[in-house]
């Protein structure tokens, strides 16, 4: 099997691809692959990635034995308005 690299370009986040390519497309037997490698200079990807992962190493708080005023008041509300809690 022949290989043929193109360059693509995007464009208001759109791929766009060349008359070339599709040209060459038109002329290839029915057997063929397509392959799509992207190459990125920005480190967005990775640094949400990174966060991810280092949210999921967080271990979770346990707060049940604390009084919480705030929620204890709240609670104190809703019963006096007659909601069963």
């Amino acid at each position: 099997m022949n290989t043929k690299t193109f360059a693509l370009t995007i464009e208001n986040g759109r791929l766009i691809i060349p008359s070339e390519i599709e040209n060459y497309l038109i002329n290839c037997s029915d057997n063929i692959e397509v392959s799509l490698t992207i190459k990125s200079e920005s480190n967005l990807a990775n640094t949400w990635a990174d966060w991810f992962e280092e949210v999921e190493k967080i271990e979770p708080i346990n707060n049940n034995n604390k009084s919480n005023k705030y929620e204890d008041l709240l609670i104190d509300k809703y019963k006096k308005q007659g909601l069963d809690l």
